[in-house]
Parts: C-alpha cells; sequence; structure tokens
C-alpha cells in the first residue's frame, strides 16, 4: 500500500439488510489525493451459505488531481484482498462470531 494507514468512521450498519457503509476520515490518500471517500457494502446471500459483496467506493478528488486507471485498480485490489481476508479468518476462525 502507498500509505502507513487509514482511519474511518462507521456511518452505519444495518444487520437486516446485510448492509453498512463507512467514510475515510484520516490517512490514506486523504488530503493528498482526495477530498473525502466513503464505502457502502452490500451482502447479498446466495444459495449453499455463500454470499455476494457488492462495494460502492465514493471518492471526490482534490483540485487538479486526476484518476489514473491504475490507482482505481489499485483500489479495487485492495477492497477485494481486504474482503477475502477477513473471508478467511471467519472461516479459521468460526467461533470468533455469533
Amino acid at each position: 500500500m502507498p500509505f502507513s494507514y487509514v482511519k474511518e468512521r462507521l456511518d452505519f450498519v444495518d444487520v437486516e439488510k446485510l448492509e453498512m457503509k463507512c467514510t475515510l476520515v484520516e490517512g490514506g490518500a486523504l488530503g493528498k489525493q482526495i477530498e473525502s471517500g466513503s464505502t457502502h457494502f452490500k451482502f447479498e446471500p446466495t444459495s449453499n451459505r455463500a454470499c455476494v459483496v457488492k462495494v460502492v467506493a465514493t471518492y471526490k478528488l482534490l483540485t487538479g488531481v486526476e484518476a489514473a486507471a491504475g490507482e482505481i485498480a489499485k483500489a479495487k485490489e485492495g477492497i477485494t484482498s481486504h474482503i477475502k481476508g477477513t473471508e478467511a479468518y471467519l472461516i479459521a476462525n468460526p467461533t470468533a462470531y455469533a
């Protein structure tokens, strides 16, 4: 990662709809390349106890900053890696959640 940390605020969790949203408040590219950013996650159950995760990331770039295709791809890869890492942890540690 091109930054050492990211701090986010949890805006809401809807347990019934299996959704959550968080907003970037510190770290990452905040103040360097982006003015603000948020991420909305929606988990849609499928058959055999699996789910599809839909992610909408919204970022407002600072004036004069242009989004490079490579940076967008890196951001998508980072979110995907985070979700897959969380999944692997929960599968390996089923007592970590109820």
